[in-house]
Order: C-alpha cells, then structure tokens, then sequence
C-alpha cells in the first residue's frame, strides 16, 4: 500500500516497516510498472479495484477507517481534519488531511482546497499571536497515497532565514528547487502526477521540488530541515522513533492544543446558535 509506506513525514508513519513487508507478496500480484515519456510510474494493476478499496479502508488516515487513531483529531471542518503528528517534532506539530482517500493537493476540488486554506490561516493567527512565531507548512507526494500538510511553528526566524536553510539542504542532496512568490498557482509548475515536495511560509511563498529519477529524494526532508540546528535545534527528533509518545501524552498534548486552538478554529461550533434553535 503506498499509503503504509508513508515514511517518517506524516509525520512520518510509524508504521512503516511493518507494511513494507506485509505487502511485499500483495504488490507483486496487484501492481504492474508502465512507462510514461521518460518516466517510471507505478499503477494497480488491471481488476484491482476490489483491493485497492481493501487498501483504502485500512488506510492510516481515512477518517472512517477502523485504523485511524481517532484520539489524535483536534477539529474536524469540511473535508479535512486537523490532527496532532504521530511521532512528533513537538507537541505543537500538527497535520492537515483529508476525510477520505485523496494523495495530494493536486488532486483537491477547489472547496476542498478552500478547507486546507482555513485551517492554514488559523494555524498562521494562533502561532503568530499566541506562540510568537511564523508557521512552516510542507507536503510531500512521493511514497503515500493520502495527503498530509505538516505545520510547525518556529520561533524568532524571518521567512528569509527559513528559506535559507531550505536552500542549504537543498544543495546538500543535489536537489532542484523553484520558489513560488505568494498568489501564484504553484500547481501549474507539476506535471500531472508527478511527486513533489512543497514547503509554504508565512507571507505564503512557496518552495517547490520536482521529486526526480536522477536524485534520491529524502522522505524525511522536510523534518530534518526544521529538527536542524539552524531552526528548531532537535537534530536527534529527525526520525519519529526518537519522538515516540505514549497515548496518554498524545491525549494530553491533543486536549492542550485543542483548548489553544479553540478561539481560532474556522469551524468551531457556535454554542449559543445551537441553544437558541
């Protein structure tokens, strides 16, 4: 399942090594490779269809599926959710996603994209407000089956000083990278059905990398460039399992975040609308 192999960034799924072996044998008999222009893109095979609904009710983060840990859900809005990052950075790292099965954001409807930018603008008031910080936004494509927006706030940096250090690990893993200045469709520079890696800011400007053949994409880019010394100092927090939690702390930090986000949340319920129906 592409989506069990969502490495380290959901923040990263945990269970990663597990599903790798577990769907070895299923992934020879369901998927087949064919071959589009100059690239290699993987597709289930004829008379899957059956499996691959299999594959998205098992799915880690479909809001239904019996697998997904509900106790993480800070809000619920529209079509996405918001919840707190298994194996967190900290305990202010949270997730945009969808309710159902969809990859990416290249494939959201424009209202679901206007979902994603609510709960973006709330995340951006609450830390820029209560936390004194500017957000950092990132998704990556490549290796899952079911979006996820990683937020993390950071203190004391400009937007400069963040790009700057995306740029440092950029030439670091040879990797090419075209920033997106605020307002412009960052989707119209992905090809269809290419992955990526996408990075936003606080004045909404966007760093963008064509996850190619020719270089190996870190799956946990996006974690190490913020757990660096150079942000967020938490070098050692890169991999997940160095941030693993037990569920009573996880309900812990999810009831603390909710109460903070509470004031900001773009789809609160209004009490008093309901107690006067």
């Amino acid at each position: 399942d592409e989506l069990r192999k969502q490495p380290l960034e959901t923040t990263e799924n945990p269970y990663i090594e597990v599903e790798k072996e577990k769907n070895k044998e299923e992934d020879k008999k369901q998927q087949h490779f064919y071959s589009v222009g100059d690239k290699r893109r993987l597709t289930s095979a004829p008379g899957s269809t059956e499996g691959r609904e299999k594959k998205k009710e098992s799915c880690w983060f479909c809001l239904k599926s019996p697998n997904v840990e509900k106790h993480l859900v800070i809000s619920v809005g529209g079509s996405m959710y918001l919840a707190l990052a298994k194996g967190a950075l900290r305990n202010d790292h949270v997730m945009i996603v969808p309710t159902n099965h969809i990859k990416c954001q290249q494939f959201l409807e424009s209202s679901q994209q206007d979902d994603v930018e609510k709960f973006k603008r709330a995340l951006r008031t609450l830390n820029r407000t209560s936390k004194k910080s500017t957000t950092v936004f990132f998704e990556r494509s490549l290796s899952t089956s079911h979006m996820q927006i990683q937020a993390l706030p950071v203190p004391r940096y400009s937007v400069n000083d963040i790009k700057d250090v995306f740029y440092t690990f950029a030439d670091k893993y040879n990797l090419e990278v075209q920033e997106i200045p605020a307002g412009e469709d960052w989707k119209e520079m992905v090809p269809p059905g290419s992955d990526y890696f996408i990075a936003e800011f606080e004045n909404q400007d966007k760093l963008v990398f064509l996850c190619s053949q020719k270089v190996r994409f870190p799956l946990q880019f996006g974690r190490e460039v913020l757990a660096s010394e150079e942000l967020l100092n938490m070098p050692r927090r890169v991999s997940w399992k160095e941030c693993k939690i037990s569920k009573e702390q996880e309900e812990h930090d999810v009831k603390e975040f909710r109460k903070s986000f509470l004031e900001f949340d773009p789809f609160k319920v209004d009490d008093s609308d309901s107690d006067s129906d």
